[in-house]
């Protein structure tokens, strides 16, 4: 397998846990970071000895050592990153959304495909141990027919506090719940059943016109297995997803961070207890997945044509 030399395009949350990621890989070799914030930007070089700081975007993927670009920027950057990476020849590992606007990002998929360049779009699902697993279940018959979907979600407050120095994410422009964790969820039942009809949507808004939904009720049809969206930020209690799949013989339940569990009709049993740190393991076979793809091998990873049409269902669902 190819030895990936990466560039990182922003240095956030998701940005700075990837390039750690990238480095422990031992297929990928990060060549340089930058990001807007000049401070992080001092502070992700202490922390990960050698690792050099570009001047600037521009310079960062003009760099001849690099052959991916990763991008962890707010996702109305996206664009611009993604085209100049692919016009500097460059492979594209990309954050998810793919972007905002759903003209913009039909153009520039059809840009990507166009250059015939390898890509990935970030979602948690791509090669994840509960996918792949789910996958099988349902091959198998194991499942039996799906009765529906409910897609659960609970946040007290939004951005999570983790996330609190990205103000873009609680602006409606950019940001929201349902862009960024709602479409990890779409974009699992998408491949699990296939292309979503929306039947009903509705999106409530705080007073403030500045800022992100509150609150989202859904109704989708996944072909013939239905879903029920409901998420909301308020209020004490549990933060994170349950995502459950209503099986004639088994059910299922996903939870945030990866863990599964099952049942036959009586309590929930945890699934793949035989691995330890399952988000750890989702990280490694992401990237796993990435440098495969990278390398020229196909594998079931989620594309930047992919993500696009996950980005039309989100700003679907956001604008009913």
């Amino acid at each position: 397998m190819n030895n990936h030399k990466i560039g990182v395009i922003g240095l956030g949350a998701i940005g700075r846990v990837i390039l750690a990621k990238m480095i422990e890989h031992p297929n990928f070799s990060v060549v340089s970071a930058w990001d807007l914030n000049t401070e992080i930007c001092q502070e992700t070089a202490s922390t990960h000895s050698g690792l050099e700081i570009a001047k600037n975007a521009d310079e960062l993927i003009a760099d001849p050592r690099t052959s991916v670009i990763y991008i962890a920027t707010p996702p109305a950057s996206h664009e611009t990153y993604v085209r100049a990476a692919i016009n500097a020849g460059k492979m594209v590992y990309c954050e998810k959304p793919l972007g905002v606007n759903v003209e913009a990002s039909e153009k520039l998929a059809a840009e990507v495909a166009a250059s015939g360049l390898a890509n990935v779009i970030n979602f948690n699902h791509g090669n994840a141990l509960s996918t792949t697993f789910l996958e099988n279940e349902i091959a198998c018959g194991v499942i039996g027919n799906v009765a529906g979907v409910d897609i659960f979600i609970h946040l007290t407050t939004w951005p999570r506090a983790f996330q609190a120095h990205a103000t873009w994410l609680g602006g409606r422009e950019q940001g929201g719940f349902t862009r960024e964790m709602l479409s990890h969820w779409i974009y699992l039942s998408t491949r699990l059943w296939g292309k979503p009809e929306i039947i009903h949507a509705s999106v409530n808004y705080p007073e403030d016109p500045n800022l992100s939904e509150n609150r989202v009720l859904a109704e989708l049809k996944f072909g013939a297995t239905p879903a029920v969206i409901n998420a909301a930020v308020g209020g004490a209690g549990p933060i994170g997803t349950e995502y459950t799949i209503w099986g004639e013989n088994k059910s299922y339940r996903l939870h945030s961070g990866g863990q599964i569990s099952s049942t036959t009709g009586g309590a929930w049993s945890p699934e793949l207890t035989h691995i330890e740190d399952i988000g750890e393991e989702d990280h490694k076979r992401n990237l796993d997945a990435a440098s495969a793809r990278f390398s020229g091998h196909k594998v079931k990873l989620t594309s930047i044509a992919e993500g696009y049409a996950v980005q039309q269902i989100i700003e679907k669902i956001l604008n009913p």
